[in-house]
């Protein structure tokens, strides 16, 4: 049986969480294109993919070029994609090797030449009838990873950059605190409030590691969704996979079959009075078909039919 290659750029911690957790033999992940070391190489590196031609791109690609005959299947993460990556990949399989393209992030600025030449898959629901693109859940990888007994240090925990969100996050903060309850919210963001306790302002990016581990210190994961945001988001997969409730501003959420009001609260005219009553009620554990939906093993088997 042949192999399916995922293509995607790894930069971002939780890329590399991703690349490195991956456990399944019939899966091959790369970078689509070679490391390097120094800024002088990196300039060489972009200069050669901009040059006409295959000869300097080609040497800068991964690994994966000499192997295109052992998978039957290609999947192009979006922050991989680029025109001439893909042209490439496709001047050199067979008929017989599906190239797909995965969109992580939207919208796209590139959708209307990636729909026209590729088959294109998508998380969010809308984004995708709106395109006319094929749907699959999103998904979290947990495959390889065990949760272990972690102290408890406050009830909600919140990672994220401003975007035109702090305003939610100051006014949350405000009813938590009545609550006389406990948060840490990691922001990144040039304008500073100090009226407020449990916010933490970051000045430089955190590891997904030590996310993952500040989650596991938390009774509640909140999430303040960007304005048109549709689709099921990563805080919201973590919710599941680390069995944490969620505080969250979609309300798109309780169309999903995880969905239960003692684990997920919708942030509508909130009072510090319905989040005490919310956190008083116990988890509820969701049944294992329901997670394993979401889980990588499930995606992979979905987009390589």
């Amino acid at each position: 049986m042949k192999k399916t290659l995922l293509l995607f750029e790894q930069i971002e911690t939780f890329e590399q969480f991703f690349a490195t957790n991956i456990s399944h033999p019939l899966v091959d992940v790369y970078t689509p294109y070679r490391a390097v070391s120094s800024q002088v190489a990196h300039n060489i590196r972009a200069i050669s993919k901009r040059l006409p031609g295959d000869f300097f791109h080609r040497y800068w690609l991964e690994a994966w070029k000499d192997n295109l005959a052992n998978y039957d299947t290609i999947v192009v993460f979006d922050n991989a994609v680029t025109p001439k990556l893909l042209k490439y990949i496709k001047e050199h399989i067979s008929s017989q090797i599906a190239l797909k393209v995965w969109l992580w992030n939207v919208p796209n600025e590139h959708i209307d030449y990636l729909k026209e030449n590729f088959d294109v898959y998508c998380f969010d629901k809308t984004y995708s009838e709106k395109q006319g693109l094929s749907f699959i859940e999103q998904f979290y990888i947990l495959d390889n990873i065990r949760e272990e007994q972690t102290e408890l240090l406050q009830d909600f925990y919140f990672i994220g950059a401003d975007k035109g969100r702090l305003e939610q996050l100051y006014q949350l903060a405000e009813i938590i605190e009545d609550s006389q309850m406990t948060y840490l919210f990691d922001i990144f963001s040039n304008a500073r409030n100090s009226d407020y306790k449990g916010i933490n302002y970051l000045d430089t990016k955190i590891t997904y590691s030590e996310i993952i581990e500040k989650i596991q210190q938390s009774k509640a994961i909140v999430e303040i969704n960007k304005e048109g945001q549709m689709g099921l988001t990563l805080r919201a997969l973590e919710s599941i996979f680390f069995k944490r409730k969620l505080i969250t501003t979609n309300s798109c959420v309780k169309n999903y079959d995880f969905y239960h009001p003692n684990n997920i609260f919708v942030l509508e005219q909130s009072t510090a009075k319905d989040l005490i009553e919310f956190m008083s009620k116990p988890y509820v554990s969701l049944p294992e078909s329901t997670i394993e939906k979401y889980s990588f093993s499930n995606w992979i088997s979905t987009i390589t039919k």
